[in-house]
């Protein structure tokens, strides 16, 4: 499974030419209009000057692509490949994702689409209870983790009356919260083995909130809660619990973006925009960054000095070449993120942060 890490190992890779080539692949049936695809990049290469090294640094690594299909025929999923002769790099990562088909070729391996397939699907550990039956399991990258199930034992209530009845309460909120116990200990568990961004919980209203009040408040901050009717079935459930993810998600990107623009209007440790936020990414200070998943704003990086320009400008900002190719500035500014230990979040679009340039960054100082 893809993590941080490894997102932050691929942005350590940079070149001072265009000579990394990153392929996507949506499934088996992608391989099949590659070679078309390579051609018609061939061509836009063959202007002579200083594309005619581009232009080399490209078929190089289509054989190298292209020789690997060969040997392994992708039969099933998505794959991400990234090749870059120069650094002697050849990398392939299996998706379980879908992905769209991409070709790209930079100065650095083109990570967006991996770090939104990290970020995009958190870690969720998922309960489904009742008084009857705990099922536990983690989701992550739509893949399902092994399930636990705890049995509960909690009597329905029922009507005795006098003291009879009392004693019957009594056992009966006694079997809950041990039951309550036994699945919040198992959830605990969890949580200290992975890193787990959300606790989904459905279920019976009741057993839901005997849960939460026996969590500790580092679980309680995580949990998402709804009650619903188990014996809907499956797939009704299934649904429940994605459009809960979903919703939890949208709301994690508005909070970050809220924080970051809350300590920015108070002139704090806060930056918006594609300019700020890159000169900041350059001095390593960003510790989080909030992204419009829906952006790809252009860029232009000089060949003689690697300054990257924001915008489609004409010569370089900072040595005035005209030697110049275009970027995807947000890619760059998040390789600059991940390399010096930052994180990001990306989320649908929202109106403040499109406003501001769609994409803002909390600093380290």
């Amino acid at each position: 499974m893809l993590e941080l890490s490894d997102l932050k190992k691929l942005a350590e890779m940079p070149t001072a030419e265009r000579a990394f080539l990153s392929v996507y692949l949506a499934g088996p049936h992608s391989v099949d209009e590659l070679e078309k695809k390579f051609e018609r990049i061939r061509r836009l290469l063959k202007t002579g000057g200083t594309e005619k090294d581009e232009k080399e640094y490209f078929d190089d690594n289509v054989r190298l692509v292209t020789e690997y299909l060969d040997r392994c025929p992708l039969k099933t999923g998505a794959l991400c490949i990234f090749s870059c002769q120069v650094f002697d790099v050849f990398q392939t990562i299996p998706l379980t994702e879908h992905v769209e088909d991409l070709i790209h070729i930079d100065s650095s391996p083109f990570i967006r689409p991996l770090a939104e397939l990290i970020e995009g699907h958190a870690t969720a550990a998922v309960v489904v209870a009742d008084n009857k039956k705990a099922r536990i399991f983690v989701v992550s990258m739509a893949e399902t983790g092994s399930e636990e199930v705890i049995k509960g034992n909690v009597k329905n209530h029922v009507k005795v009356g006098g003291w009879s009845q009392q004693r019957y309460e009594r056992r009966r909120d006694n079997e809950l919260h041990k039951y309550a116990l036994e699945i919040v200990e198992a959830l605990a568990k969890i949580c200290s083995s992975e890193e787990i961004n959300h606790i989904l919980m459905v279920g019976s209203k009741e057993t839901l909130q005997a849960i939460h009040e026996n969590m500790p408040q580092e679980l309680q901050d995580k949990v998402v809660e709804k009650a619903i009717d188990l014996s809907k079935g499956d797939a009704s459930i299934n649904k429940d619990i994605m459009d809960l993810f979903c919703e939890e998600e949208l709301t994690t990107g508005l909070e970050h973006w809220e924080k970051i623009r809350t300590e920015y209007l108070r002139g704090g440790l806060a930056v918006i925009g594609p300019e700020d936020v890159l000169s900041m990414a350059k001095t390593q200070r960003i510790e989080h960054a909030v992204v419009d998943r829906t952006l790809q704003p252009p860029g232009m990086r000089c060949r003689d000095c690697d300054n990257l320009n924001i915008g489609l400008v004409k010569s370089c900002l900072a040595c005035g070449s005209q030697s110049l190719y275009e970027v995807e500035v947000f890619n760059d500014i998040l390789d600059m993120v991940y390399q010096s230990g930052g994180t990001a979040h990306f989320t649908e679009p929202i109106q403040t942060l499109t406003d501001a340039g769609g994409i803002a960054a909390h600093l380290r100082y």
